[in-house]
């Protein structure tokens, strides 16, 4: 899940990436908060987008964001209908409950990832990539910082206890690189460039804190 702000009010949303997130979406979900949502994120700008109430017991604002992240157009969705909601030049599909006063040409702006849910898989785990688990123990046995590649393989070691960002936030870039690297489309990269920023301003926001490695034994002098 991600932190969003339009206008003065944030939102905490869950993402649907995978088609199977998108086709699932929120039907079957009776109740919403009014700080919550979901949000339907593409791999590049969508010609046209076409959504519908079927199953979705929630009456819902469809909020259809394009590649600026600004509002093309917010449409009214009535909950266990068939009829179909249509938007062009889509990046990113909003649904909050109905009447949330979002409107055309608001500014759609991603506050920070949701690092405390730490229910959520891990994003490549699916993938059969190196798990949380994985990056812990390697990184204790050799106490070394690594930097790691899009498969989740060390690519640097830097010794020391430093880390740049948290283990979740670093498979959460690595899923944003890989689909980039796979797509090549422009709007996968600049979304992989926001997360970048968008961690590195949380990092610079936190205070500095430093691991204090173990003695290691030296070896006996012959």
């Amino acid at each position: 899940m991600i932190k969003i702000k339009i206008k003065d009010k944030e939102y905490k949303v869950k993402l649907a990436i995978t088609d199977d997130e998108k086709e699932k979406g929120l039907q079957g979900v009776t109740w919403l908060p009014s700080d919550e949502g979901m949000l339907f994120v593409y791999d590049e700008v969508e010609s046209s987008v076409s959504y519908w109430g079927e199953d979705t017991p929630l009456n819902l604002d469809l909020i259809f964001i394009g590649d600026d992240d600004k509002v093309i157009s917010v449409q009214k969705l009535e909950a266990n209908t068939q009829d179909a909601h249509e938007e062009s030049n889509v990046l990113y599909v909003l649904e909050l409950n109905i009447d949330s006063g979002v409107e055309a040409g608001d500014l759609v702006e991603t506050i920070e990832e949701d690092n405390d849910d730490e229910s959520e898989d891990d994003p490549l785990k699916d993938e059969g990539e190196i798990s949380d688990e994985d990056v812990e123990e390697v990184a204790e046995e050799n106490q070394k910082m690594m930097i790691l590649n899009a498969k989740g393989k060390s690519q640097m070691d830097l010794e020391g206890g430093e880390r740049i960002f948290s283990r979740k936030n670093t498979l959460s870039l690595l899923k944003f690189a890989k689909r980039a690297y796979d797509t090549k489309s422009t709007a996968s990269y600049k979304t992989l460039g926001k997360k970048v920023f968008l961690f590195m301003d949380t990092q610079d926001g936190r205070d500095n804190e430093y691991v204090e490695l173990p003695e290691t034994k030296k070896a006996p002098s012959i």
